[in-house]
């Protein structure tokens, strides 16, 4: 059965991704903002990301960011390229080291979320890595014991995979993400999964919305519907800007016209 469709808040946040604009934070909130962005998300930094937050210096510039826009999401995008499991069936031990770092940043900087990836060399895409992945995603999970933060997991697997990983997790700060492109790319349908994950009840209530690598961003005609669904309350625009600043708004406007639809449908014959 289908999950029932869920009115989309009149206040739907529209998030930039600080990762895919600049590495400079605060040059990120300044672009947010002047596409109209209502919050920023930040990632932790590490490799080609930017100086990491446990520099005291990157910490001073996230704390002035937050300052200017809301931040509710920490992304550990390194994880992509250190692993966050082994073949072994473990975590990761660099991995573990980095998300207890990030934890603390998270922490610190009061955001609501601590978003992790299943990319490249965190890819789930064996029984040994997906039983690493678990062990990795329960620990820091077991951390936030007396926290209201969430850990929001995102990889390529479809909604059942995703659903028995996070059963195996078992944990109740743990949820999942839905990125259109990533799922697309997959060859998946982002409304099927929507549909699956909220009905479990285990789907983070923030889209991501980007273009596959053969696809665009979903139509105006195809977002009203997944924003229905899923019951999101937020959206994250995720294309790349560091080449194109100008399809940020272009991409913030978009959403804000599907949540719009949302609230008032067009009439149909």
């Amino acid at each position: 059965m289908s999950a029932p469709a869920t009115a989309v808040p009149a206040g739907l946040a529209v998030a930039a991704p600080q990762w895919r604009i600049d590495v400079d934070r605060r040059a990120a909130a300044r672009a947010a903002l002047a596409a109209g962005a209502d919050q920023l998300h930040l990632d932790y930094g590490g490799a080609h990301r930017g100086p990491p937050l446990s520099d005291p210096a990157a910490l001073r510039a996230a704390e002035a960011v937050a300052g200017e826009i809301p931040v509710p999401v920490l992304a550990v995008n390194h994880l992509n390229d250190i692993g966050l499991a082994d073949e072994r069936g473990t975590a990761n031990p660099a991995a573990a080291d980095l998300l207890l770092r990030a934890l603390d940043r998270a922490l610190h900087l009061g955001v609501a979320v601590l978003h992790l990836p299943g990319f490249r060399r965190s890819l789930p895409v064996t029984t040994g890595l997906r039983a690493g992945t678990v062990q990795a995603l329960r620990t820091v999970c077991d951390q936030l014991a007396g926290t209201d933060l969430l850990v929001a997991y995102e990889s390529p697997l479809g909604p059942y995979e995703s659903l028995a990983l996070a059963r195996a997790v078992d944990r109740p700060a743990l949820r999942l993400v839905l990125d259109t492109g990533n799922l697309l790319d997959a060859g998946l349908q982002p409304l099927a999964f929507a549909e699956a994950v909220a009905g479990a009840g285990l789907l983070l209530p923030a889209l991501h919305v980007k273009d596959g690598s053969r696809t665009t961003a979903p139509a105006a005609d195809d977002l009203p519907a997944l924003l229905r669904r899923s019951g999101a309350r937020s959206v994250l625009v995720e294309n790349d800007y560091r080449e194109a600043p100008g399809r940020l708004r272009a991409d913030i406007a978009l959403c804000r016209r599907a949540a719009e639809e949302t609230r008032h449908p067009k009439d149909t014959p």
